[in-house]
């Protein structure tokens, strides 16, 4: 896992410009045509990638989704985490 630039309190994203993103039964896939990279996000990854664009910090995406699945969210901000750097080595987001 690649450490997120900035930590916790550095805003997620936004999407890299050349990323196409198509939702197929509920869940996100994307595809850049620069890398040919493809990616099948899970309902999970998907709830991350929907708030990964510039507006929130891991901190509050880890408090949104927590809210929303009905958790802690320390209990979840690792994954979330480790998801975001994962779009940011695949070339999913953009850096600044």
């Amino acid at each position: 896992m690649l450490p997120v630039m900035g930590g916790r309190s550095q805003r997620v994203g936004p999407p890299a410009p050349q990323v196409v993103e198509t939702e197929v039964d509920g869940d996100v896939c994307l595809y850049d045509p620069t890398s040919e990279r493809v990616a099948v996000l899970n309902a999970t990854a998907s709830d991350v990638w929907r708030l990964a664009d510039g507006t929130f910090t891991i901190s509050e995406i880890s408090e949104l989704l927590a809210s929303s699945y009905g958790t802690q969210p320390t209990s979840i901000a690792p994954d979330v985490e480790a998801v975001v750097s994962e779009f940011i080595e695949a070339g999913f987001l953009a850096q600044e």
